[in-house]
């Protein structure tokens, strides 16, 4: 079992706070990084990063694959840490700030939020994977999911303006700066948004962008 309780320390993990040292070295170096839209896992890691969650696998204490939005969330988490660490040193704060524990061959959900400041293990589902290998999948919840363009055409059958107010809308920008970013009228912003409300079937402005975030999921 891996236990990353505050100040545990991991053999072989390689893992020292050198004033020097990048938050791209040992042990993160050695892991193989998947892209999200990689050959190896591709579906299941593309489904996970357009939900906002990414793939950590943990292996001797040591990470051995990581997905880019995985990457993305852990290098976010060193940004904020108080000193230089390591991709795997953000993987113990997280951990250690959820009260975890991670055995041998289980895939475990955290979700995590820098604004608010939580971490907290959802899930943990036991003796899923041999080798030793562990599985860490990481839920950001400052994170709006995005769905795709052409999904969004095909299914609600938008322009391609509404396509883009659509977005917009997903990734948490309001109306008025929408409206001065692509140098539109308020009275023309409010008319895509009513033409978005009637081929959605969606009566408010949450609604719809809780809809988008469902939709996010679809390739």
């Amino acid at each position: 079992m891996l236990n990353l309780s505050q100040g545990a320390t991991l053999p072989g993990i390689g893992l020292h706070h050198r004033s020097t040292e990048s938050i791209l070295d040992i042990p993160y170096r050695a892991a193989s990084i998947i892209p999200d839209n990689d050959d190896k896992r591709s579906d299941l890691c593309a489904l996970l990063a357009r939900s906002g969650c990414g793939q950590v696998w943990i292996r001797g204490g040591r990470i051995v694959e990581i997905s880019a939005t995985g990457r993305a969330m852990l290098e976010h988490e060193c940004s904020h840490a108080a000193g230089r660490e390591t991709i795997y040193g953000a993987v113990k704060q997280l951990i250690n700030r959820a009260g975890a524990q991670i055995p041998d061959g289980s895939t475990s959900w955290l979700v995590t939020s820098s604004k608010k400041g939580i971490t907290a293990l959802i899930k943990q589902m036991a003796n899923e994977w041999a080798d030793g290998m562990s599985a860490l999948i990481l839920l950001d919840l400052d994170a709006h999911p995005e769905p795709s363009p052409r999904t969004l055409q095909c299914v609600f059958g938008l322009t391609a303006a509404e396509t883009q107010l659509a977005l917009e809308l997903a990734r948490g920008r309001n109306l008025l700066d929408i409206a001065r970013a692509r140098r539109l009228s308020r009275t023309t912003i409010r008319s895509q948004l009513g033409a978005l409300f009637v081929k959605t079937q969606t009566r408010r402005q949450a609604d719809l962008v809780a809809l988008l975030g469902r939709v996010a999921i679809l390739p």
